[in-house]
């Protein structure tokens, strides 16, 4: 079954391309791993960024988390967002 990534980023507005950055450079990252399915950034025009990853298992999420958080483990989303990541991680049915 396929198991999904998702992160709910809502960015301060002189934040948002930073945030972008980060998620596109965990997407780029993530396209290397085993086990990725897709991945990408959908803008909901809310002013809201929603990464979404989808992976062939929970093992290969857990296998790349290492090299993902290399790329972005540091960047301080705590400035950059107005409120905390939303993550919702789960096998999609």
């Amino acid at each position: 079954m396929t198991f999904a990534v998702v992160s709910v980023h809502s960015p301060k507005p002189e934040h948002r391309q930073a945030v972008l950055d980060s998620m596109q450079r965990y997407s780029r990252v993530a396209r290397d791993q085993a086990g990725l399915e897709w991945t990408g950034v959908v803008d909901d025009a809310s002013g809201r960024l929603v990464g979404i990853a989808l992976w062939d298992s929970e093992r290969s999420v857990a296998a790349a988390r290492p090299a993902l958080m290399a790329e972005i483990g540091e960047d301080p989303f705590a400035t950059w967002d107005e409120r905390p990541i939303d993550g919702l991680r789960g096998l999609i049915l």
